[in-house]
């Protein structure tokens, strides 16, 4: 244990002192929430030793896109991902819907969809995780803004299956053809928060619940 501590309290130290910031979209190497929370709430395991390494994501053809759907059909095919596939916490979203350059970005990083898809499915088990939609979708800007607000309780795919709780909001941007050009998550707590909260779940000092 004494081990297992001495790499993650460093880390949080370094979290707490130096923001984390996002990397340009000319960077090479492309870090999400996904890898970074791995890092940390892995306490030195790499989730690739346990998962196995990343499989091919399949991206959808350019002609089977879905284009300029209504706000009824939007909706309806968002709420489909969001609270049937719980796509938050499983990765698995219907990539018709998006452009093949959409960009997701979280508090940590910005990532392409292929990472976002392997990093959730690889780093969260969607069993043991918990998701819940707060309220309902709100569309704006005439349609090429929809927002949401979400709770959830990660459970990650490491030793001690450490669990933690974020809330926040989701903005999507959508193209001038109706397909969604980016992701943001906006979070309540901060990110040295959350990683704690990793940590003491695994431990059993705070175990990670709904209020």
């Amino acid at each position: 244990m004494a081990v297992l501590l001495a790499g993650t309290i460093p880390l949080l130290l370094a979290l707490s002192r130096h923001p984390i910031t996002r990397q340009s979209e000319a960077s090479a190497h492309t870090v999400s929430r996904r890898s970074a929370l791995s890092t940390f709430g892995a306490f030195g395991v790499s989730i690739f030793a346990v998962t196995g390494a990343p499989v091919a994501v399949r991206a959808a053809a350019d002609s089977q896109k879905s284009r300029g759907l209504s706000e009824p059909q939007l909706k309806a095919r968002l709420l489909a991902d969001i609270v049937d596939a719980r796509f938050m916490v499983t990765g698995k979203l219907s990539q018709d819907l998006y452009a093949d350059t959409a960009k997701f970005t979280d508090e940590i990083d910005t990532y392409d969809m292929p990472n976002f898809i392997k990093g959730t499915g690889l780093l969260f088990d969607g069993e043991r995780s918990e998701f819940k939609l707060i309220g309902d979708l709100e569309f704006a800007d005439e349609g090429r803004t929809v927002r949401y607000r979400f709770d959830e309780i990660l459970s990650f795919r490491i030793p001690l299956q450490p669990r933690s709780r974020v809330s926040g909001r989701v903005e999507l941007k959508r193209g001038d053809d109706g397909l969604i050009q980016s992701y943001r998550e906006f979070w309540d707590q901060s990110v040295p928060e959350t990683l704690l909260n990793v940590v003491l779940d695994g431990f059993g000092v705070k175990r990670a619940a709904f209020t």
